[in-house]
């Protein structure tokens, strides 16, 4: 059920829930919006978004419970200021994230687009220390007993999954986690329509929001592939159920190290199309 509700007080017949309606299910009967074919909703919820009145209501959801976008946007340059200040954080406090502050991030970030709204997302998070470093611990032991077994599999990263358990053991140096309080997984259903893109938008929703919030992050590819790659067998253990695909890693936490300028790279390297036209 869509629950689908019009409060015709505030209706003004204007037709744009209608006109902006993806699968179009809305059509306009009687100078109101009504949904028959709610099987084709794709509960993007524009309906809601777009209505200047406040009027629907949809999948309980109501305009009440919403933000009014007017005057609530960052201005252009505090979010461009926010893009090139964004640092890959490689220095962490040994401190766990308040809770609430991590699941008010989490919550935000779930709004991050999908293809065809599928919303198949798995968010896997280790938001404690205690955890993170018996994850840790291991990985490095696992991949400690796979490389002295001969049965690192071929990869690209092969020398290095070799080497880095030895340097964990032997000089403390953790080449794969940085040594960050915590780390997030982000899986898609194996058959949503975007599989390998729709983790990648969340993370970078996620570290955006991270940032304003006080907050480190760095994509951890080596985790990734380390778990892809070389370690399949914690993939289960995470959680992360067989329906899904694990998308990317990030790990995240307080940093221990300031940055106080934006860096500047110069303009984007950009091709412009020109095409016949007639």
């Amino acid at each position: 059920m869509l629950h689908f509700r019009l409060d015709k007080n505030l209706c003004v017949s204007c037709g744009s829930c209608a006109r902006d309606c993806l699968p179009q299910v809305i059509e306009m009967v009687d100078q109101y919006p009504v949904i028959r074919k709610e099987e084709q909703c794709i509960r993007c919820l524009h309906c809601l978004a777009v209505c200047p009145t406040g009027a629907i209501s949809i999948l309980n959801h109501t305009p009440a419970q919403s933000r009014s976008l007017k005057g609530n946007y960052p201005t252009p340059e505090q979010l461009e200021t926010l893009l090139k200040g964004r640092r890959s954080v490689r220095q962490y406090r040994k401190r766990n994230v308040d809770p609430a502050l991590l699941k008010k991030i989490l919550d935000a970030a779930s709004h991050a687009p999908t293809g065809g709204n599928s919303r198949k997302l798995w968010i896997t998070v280790i938001d404690d220390i205690k955890v993170m470093n018996a994850f840790r611990e291991d990985v490095y032991r696992r991949l400690a007993e796979v490389t002295a077994q001969n049965l690192m599999p071929e990869n690209p990263r092969q020398k290095f999954f070799s080497t880095a358990s030895e340097l964990w053991q032997k000089e403390q140096k953790d080449s794969i986690f940085r040594h960050a309080p915590h780390c997030i997984l982000v899986s898609n259903a194996k058959d949503a329509t975007c599989v390998e893109q729709d983790p990648l938008i969340y993370l970078s929703s996620f570290e955006l929001l991270a940032q304003t919030q006080g907050l480190g992050t760095l994509w951890c590819g080596l985790l990734y592939w380390c778990l892809r790659l070389v370690l399949p067998e914690f993939l289960p253990r995470l959680g992360i159920p067989e329906t899904h695909t694990l998308g990317y890693a990030m790990l995240f936490g307080y940093p221990a190290v300031s940055y106080h300028r934006t860096v500047e790279h110069g303009p984007a390297q950009v091709h412009r199309i020109t095409w016949p036209t007639t």
